[in-house]
């Protein structure tokens, strides 16, 4: 079995402030900082720091080349990252005061990925392996169906939730991770079992991981369901605690244990990023200190 990573490699722009902006308003950032993100990037590195071997793929620009010398150094295959005559893919990050943010992405080479790309990068990929991708690069559509086509089991992160992307047929998805924003936008419904039950109904074939932040996290395919709670920790910032627990999650669940166990080491792994600033290469932990968290829990507990 392979893990392959198609998706998106950015420049995250992170912007500590105050509250995020609203409408009309002008507001001073106290800080900035640069750094590797995309949920692309982001799931490949804490895939590697879970202890798993994993191939990212996606596109960047020229101004990339130095997220590509750093992500080398974490373990991840980049040999099929290409570079273009393009804008590398960025976002820009509010950060509040409680950890909260807001993202506007700008997809730049993200969005130039085509069908001639999957091709070759699919080429060496076959029955069993996994896909993990999500909506921020182009030619999803063909993605999930050529991946289909040589069995692959595939991992989708609906976000973000387009108009394009409700109108795609996401049949053959093995496995959704999403949260209540994109479970809202795909259902229509707003409880958190509603959106279970019609998500089931659309995609009766598909698993189900299923994020809501502070209250926790469930698991579903057909009668298997089970739930994690949250964790009380500090929240430095929440930037990539999505990618985080979707990727612990899938790390845990590819290596034998059950949905309750790999919730489990989700969780924890998630609580973990959201105490550090910035996204996935930062946040990310080590599978060791998520072992050792496990076993510790009120070293990182809030008071």
């Amino acid at each position: 079995m392979k893990i392959l990573v198609l998706g998106s490699i950015n420049i995250d722009y992170n912007y500590s402030v105050g509250h995020i902006t609203t409408p009309k308003e002008t507001q001073a950032s106290s800080n900035l900082e640069m750094c590797p993100g995309g949920k692309g990037l982001n799931q490949a590195v804490t895939l590697a720091r879970a202890g798993m071997e994993v191939q990212l793929a996606g596109m960047i620009g020229s101004d990339g080349m130095e997220i590509l010398e750093t992500l080398q150094q974490t373990g991840v295959d980049t040999s099929l990252v290409r570079t273009i005559d393009d804008r590398t893919g960025h976002a820009i990050i509010q950060v509040d005061e409680m950890g909260q943010n807001a993202i506007l992405l700008y997809g730049g080479a993200n969005r130039k990925v085509d069908e001639a790309y999957i091709d070759e990068v699919l080429e060496g990929y076959g029955e069993n392996d996994v896909l993990v991708i999500q909506n921020e690069v182009s030619c999803l559509q063909y993605t999930i169906d050529r991946a289909a086509d040589k069995g692959m089991f595939i991992v989708l992160n609906p976000s973000p939730c387009t108009r394009e992307l409700l109108r795609s047929d996401l049949s053959r998805v093995s496995m959704f991770c999403l949260n209540e924003v994109e479970g809202r936008a795909m259902t229509s419904y707003v409880q958190p079992g509603d959106i279970l039950f019609h998500l089931e109904q659309l995609y009766p074939d598909s698993e189900f991981v299923f994020t809501l932040g502070s209250q926790g996290a469930f698991y579903k395919k057909g009668v298997n369901q089970c739930y994690h709670p949250a964790l009380s920790v500090s929240v430095t910032d929440s930037t990539a605690a999505g990618d985080v627990f979707e990727s612990y999650f899938l790390a845990a669940y590819l290596d034998g244990k059950t949905p309750t166990e790999a919730l489990k080491w989700a969780t924890y792994a998630a609580a973990l990023s959201i105490t550090h600033a910035g996204a996935a290469y930062f946040s990310a932990p080590e599978r060791k200190t998520v072992e050792e968290f496990m076993r510790n829990p009120k070293r990182y507990r809030q008071e």
